[in-house]
């Protein structure tokens, strides 16, 4: 995709709906692990210029300190409080002009990704990742701060128990959003598209902590051979 540069400041909002705390090996260091959490930190803090990690519950003191090293402004989802309405708080109180808004559960989110949704966010409300087949990926998706919150505060009424069905709501109802092709643009920069892989359960939690060791063992393959 082409590539338009531009000095507006870029900050990522993080949703930690519950499965923060999930581990898996790092992926270059095989004998220390990692929290879901701190992989997305790790893959956005490059291409943001400030981070929001809003927890659906009080995260626990280990874990603030773990990724206290990323700078991050931590806001916590009020008992009785929707979440929706803490993104769209996270969004007022950052100074970027847009945000990524992701979950802790796409831990193999590539950097060049969330870029590349950065830049075709410039003009737009929206940059949001569409497959071949139609499907949206609304929570994977960079939003102009003052079109996703004007949205929020008019939809208030609407706004059920379910998240991703909230976002819905909220892209739905913002003008101009840029879809982004999955298989024709984004690729190219992820070619198995790992990007999209999210952790959901103990299945897929499982299949994630194989991806990281399949790489693993296909790096120390590279690196006998080098020798």
């Amino acid at each position: 995709m082409n590539v338009v540069q531009s000095s507006s400041r870029r900050g990522a909002i993080i949703y930690a709906s519950g499965l923060e705390e999930k581990t898996i090996s790092r992926q270059f260091e095989s004998n220390e692990e990692g929290t879901l959490l701190e992989y997305v930190l790790d893959s956005v803090w490059t291409v943001a210029d400030e981070l929001f990690v809003v927890f659906s519950k009080e995260p626990t003191l280990s874990l603030i300190e773990s990724i206290s090293p990323f700078g991050v402004k931590v806001i916590t989802v009020g008992r009785k409080q929707n979440p929706i309405l803490a993104i769209s708080d996270a969004f007022r109180s950052s100074r970027s002009e847009c945000s990524l808004f992701v979950t802790e559960k796409v831990p193999f989110l590539k950097p060049n990704v969330a870029l590349a949704l950065f830049e075709a966010s410039y003009g737009n409300d929206a940059a949001m990742p569409r497959w071949r087949n139609g499907t949206l990926e609304p929570m994977l998706t960079v939003y102009k701060k003052n079109a996703f919150t004007r949205v929020v505060n008019s939809q208030k009424e609407k706004f059920g128990t379910n998240l991703y069905n909230n976002v819905s709501l909220v892209a739905n109802q913002l003008f101009d959003v840029r879809f982004v092709s999955i298989e024709d643009e984004l690729r190219d920069l992820d070619p198995e598209l790992d990007s999209f892989f999210q952790v959901k359960d103990e299945k897929s939690l499982r299949e994630a902590r194989e991806k990281v060791s399949a790489r693993g063992k296909k790096r120390t393959v590279i690196k006998k051979t080098a020798r």
